[in-house]
């Protein structure tokens, strides 16, 4: 299991930085090989908010942690898209429903590596999926992705019974239990969606069955289309899909290809991930280790270059380097995960 957690993280961040090294990014002075983008940022976020249940026979997600962990990202993030920044800062109903959180892909990985019970992974998807965004074709694509990644985690290989399971998963999917359960969940109210809940909701599962059944009629679900590529066996290297992460992570899972030679920013660190997870899915953490009573996250612009402090988030802190530009305060502060480059506004807008 270890070994397979392994094979989808190490190709999955390989993935988002080759993505991230064809980007031009405002706030990159010089790029740094093998960084990565906000995409495995929230994976990892997700990672450290992670606690072993006391409710239910599980790991949670801990949404304090994982709240004050994406206010703090906002300030080292690299690269971004609005429904995170929405998640925190000022909230707008209409990004809520339309724009597409594109980290939920990453996201929901971790969930599933450290729950064995579907119900608790189905639960935790989707309010971890609402905390950013309430677009329904992203809600019921990730349902369908965390149910195959189950699925694979579990030793199922045969795609005809893979997309039978896909189906009823879909089938049973119901919008008026789902807003029953789920309603708190929501960061926006239901009757302001921009248009027919009911009905759209009930578009986008057609629409997947349509997909299982090869009639691929609109495009809403492209990243579930290449996995389902992947599981036929129509994909079989990395060439012939795009730099992103979780088809990288799909990919390298199906093949069995840990890419030892490959490199990324902390690679270390990031492999360490696979084991931290087993853990969690074993039940060998305990969840009094992980708590945190009182947030302490201090202004890390205050410190000087040498200056050592203690951050709840980022554990023991070193500052090891400070610049300014015309427009940005930089400040790398050093942890036992890695440095991060931290970054304010001279002129706020």
């Amino acid at each position: 299991m270890e070994d397979k957690i392994r094979y989808f993280i190490n190709n999955a961040v390989y993935g988002d930085s080759l993505r991230y090294s064809k980007t031009n990014h405002v706030l990159e002075k010089k790029k740094i090989k093998g960084q990565w983008s906000y995409i495995v940022e929230l994976f990892i976020i997700t990672v450290k908010s992670l606690i072993p249940s006391m409710d239910v026979e599980g790991t949670t997600i801990g949404y304090t942690r994982f709240k004050e962990e994406i206010k703090l990202w906002t300030s080292y993030r690299h690269g971004s898209n609005k429904l995170l920044i929405n998640s925190v800062n000022k909230f707008d109903d209409k990004i809520y429903w339309i724009e597409i959180d594109d980290s939920v892909y990453a996201r929901i990985f971790p969930i599933v590596a450290a729950n064995t019970q579907w119900d608790v992974i189905l639960s935790e998807v989707i309010k971890n999926i609402l905390f950013t965004t309430g677009n329904i074709f992203i809600l019921q694509e990730c349902i369908v992705l965390s149910k195959i990644l189950y699925l694979i985690l579990n030793g199922k290989k045969d795609y005809d019974k893979i997309i039978s399971s896909l189906k009823e998963e879909i089938i049973q999917l119901s919008q008026k239990e789902l807003i029953g359960k789920y309603n708190k969940y929501f960061k926006a109210d239901i009757a302001a969606f921009p248009g027919n809940f009911v009905i759209n909701f009930e578009r986008a599962r057609i629409e997947l069955l349509n997909l299982f059944n090869g009639k691929l009629i609109k495009n809403n679900f492209y990243i579930l289309s290449r996995v389902l590529d992947i599981l036929r066996g129509d994909i079989k290297e990395f060439g012939q899909i795009q730099y992103n992460f979780f088809l990288y992570g799909v990919l390298g899972l199906i093949i069995q290809n840990n890419n030892e030679f490959i490199e990324y920013k902390d690679k270390n660190f990031i492999q360490s991930l696979a084991n931290y997870l087993l853990r969690l899915r074993k039940s060998r953490i305990n969840p009094e280790s992980l708590y945190i009573k009182d947030y302490y996250v201090p202004d890390v612009f205050k410190y000087n270059v040498g200056e050592e402090f203690s951050h709840s988030l980022l554990n023991k802190c070193k500052v090891v380097n400070k610049e300014e530009t015309e427009k940005l305060f930089i400040t790398y502060i050093n942890t036992k995960t890695g440095i991060y480059r931290f970054f304010k506004f001279k002129n706020p807008v």
